[in-house]
């Protein structure tokens, strides 16, 4: 018995054949691909045992007598009907009144609107048989998972946002965060708009922050939405954190809706995607109550269904493990929905928090680690910036012609070259990561981050997390 059967016209083979890929992740999929045997016999038969039936809509197919009878035969069994428009077209005659799913230009994308809200709509039908796996990439292709997005702020930093910038686009970085607080018109560097539109123009991926990050550091309680709307102003960007709701209600139902509210207020500030911040309301010890948590961040997931839900990682916990924990936790509740949903952590740019909480269920991390310490690349361990010189060497056989040339520039300050050298690093952490994560090898690469004592720890505490 099949969970969902596919109804479709030959000359659709393609569509279909994708379809039945993508649906094939999370439901028994059946499709007259599969026939052996007498080919009605089987029809009729599959068709009676199926959950659910999805043509697809197309010229060809609403004229084909194939494709009408199996629906009769679905009908005649009492099977659900959830339609798929894959090209524009009416519905074969006597089929109108069922509600279909636009897939128009879907060419197999898992983020597409059309898929996920097919999904969906089978999911109240037949419930997925397995939990929704990590895409290899979202936006289009354009943000690898996981991912990691080097920030740039003007707090407590050693390189100021517009150098910052110029930094990142020399190198070449392909996902860049940057605080709507340092573009605010009275603040703005001249020269930022430019440098983020020959980042976007190589095919750099910028993301927009709340600035709440530097607010809260400055004290500034007079940064306002209205104020982030005037930074959004005239600055090249691909997707843009809302400003976040720093002080949630403890109530499930209401902390969701001031997160969903912030989201469609920041929406007219921008004809980017805008993206939910979920904050844990802070408890008088100065931790933050993870209660209901995991709810609201699918309540949100199930409501927006946004390319990215952000969590701030201080959040999660007072440890890393405790901070693992509750994004497992997370991760789980995610695994209820029909789609997979995407989440990025807040302030998170530690190799050994980026891989445990990857395999917690993390997808996307940012930090200022690469402008603010030095990197010992051999111990996978951060360092004050000054400590520098005694990792200069390893600057000199880094794979970017970049950072081995910045080491001898006289016209690179000390800042530059320390940046460069941790530009490299992350480079690779973030190709490796990836690679382990395609691979199912987490595992592996944690243990050569943290060695094998701290694995084993890893391990004894948290038994499940590489599962």
């Amino acid at each position: 018995m099949s969970d969902v059967y596919i109804v479709y016209s030959r000359e659709d083979v393609r569509q279909a054949e994708r379809l039945v890929q993508t649906l094939s992740t999370r439901w028994d999929v059946w499709w007259d691909d599969k026939i052996v045997g007498d080919f009605s016999t089987v029809i009729e038969r599959e068709i009676q045992n199926t959950k659910c039936i999805v043509p697809l809509w197309s010229p060809t197919a609403k004229d084909k007598s194939n494709v009408k009878d199996e629906l009769r035969l679905a009908e005649q069994y009492n099977i659900p009907i959830i339609p798929a428009r894959i090209i524009p077209t009416n519905a074969p005659y006597g089929f109108n009144g069922y509600s279909a799913v636009d897939l128009l230009g879907w060419t197999g994308e898992g983020d597409h609107p059309g898929i996920q809200h097919l999904m969906r709509k089978i999911s109240t039908v037949v419930p997925p048989r397995t939990a929704p796996t990590r895409p290899s990439a979202i936006a289009g292709d354009r943000v690898p998972l996981p991912s990691l997005f080097l920030s740039v702020s003007s707090h407590e930093t050693q390189l100021v946002p517009l150098e910052a910038l110029k930094a990142l686009r020399l190198f070449g970085t392909s996902t860049i965060l940057v605080s709507a607080y340092d573009l605010f018109p009275p603040r703005r560097p001249r020269g930022i708009q430019q440098e983020l539109k020959r980042i976007r123009a190589q095919g750099g991926f910028v993301l927009v922050d709340s600035g709440n990050y530097e607010a809260t550091r400055r004290d500034d309680d007079g940064w306002k939405p209205e104020d982030f709307e005037l930074a959004l102003q005239g600055i090249p960007h691909d997707w843009v954190y809302c400003f976040d709701e720093m002080t949630p209600s403890r109530d499930r139902k209401r902390a969701v809706g001031q997160v969903i509210a912030a989201v469609e207020r920041d929406r007219k500030f921008t004809k980017a995607p805008v993206l939910p911040i979920v904050h844990a309301p802070a408890t008088p010890s100065k931790g933050y109550d993870l209660t209901i948590l995991p709810a609201v961040v699918r309540d949100v997931a199930d409501q927006l269904q946004p390319p990215m839900i952000a969590l701030a990682e201080r959040e999660l916990g007072r440890g890393l493990i405790q901070r693992a924990r509750t994004m497992r936790r997370v991760r789980n509740e995610l695994d209820r929905l029909s789609f997979y949903q995407p989440i990025h952590l807040l302030g998170t740019g530690n190799p050994w928090s980026i891989a445990i909480l990857t395999a917690a269920g993390a997808d996307s991390f940012d930090g200022l680690e690469w402008c603010r310490v030095a990197v010992d690349r051999q111990q996978h361990r951060l360092n004050h910036y000054q400590h520098f010189d005694f990792f200069a060497y390893q600057a000199q056989m880094a794979a970017s012609p970049i950072t081995v040339s910045a080491l001898s520039d006289d016209n690179i300050d000390y800042a530059g070259k320390v940046a460069f050298h941790n530009l490299d690093y992350y480079q690779e952490l973030t190709h490796d990561l990836q690679a382990a994560a395609s691979t199912n090898r987490l595992e592996a690469f944690a243990v050569g981050l943290l060695g094998q004592s701290n694995s084993k720890q890893l391990r004894d505490q948290m038994p499940d997390l590489f599962k």
